[in-house]
């Protein structure tokens, strides 16, 4: 499976210096999906969407997020692996939600 960019860029927003930044990984998760268009939230939604869908094990969902641009900064992935991706997603509907009543 092909990891999409917007994905990419939500995970390169963490690394092991996020908290300095942050104080908190709700804070964390909000900074990193900041600047996407509401293309790439769609398109990270959608990928999170399949990633929760129950086809992946955990151990699966810690080998993605390893192989993202946090696994390579030093972020690992808070556990457990589910409820951290559902954060993410759960914040991109939100935003995604708030743009459309603008």
């Amino acid at each position: 499976m092909t990891i999409p960019d917007a994905f990419n860029e939500i995970a390169n927003s963490f690394h092991q210096d996020t908290f300095l930044f942050h104080n908190s990984l709700d804070s964390a998760i909000r900074g990193s999906i900041s600047e996407l268009t509401p293309e790439q939230m769609r398109i990270a939604k959608d990928y999170l969407d399949e990633l929760l869908s129950g086809k992946y094990s955990r151990e699966q969902l810690i080998d993605i997020w390893s192989k993202s641009p946090a696994g390579s900064g030093g972020f690992g992935m808070p556990a457990p692996a589910e409820k951290f991706l559902g954060l993410i997603r759960a914040a991109l509907e939100t935003s995604l939600a708030s743009r459309e009543t603008e």
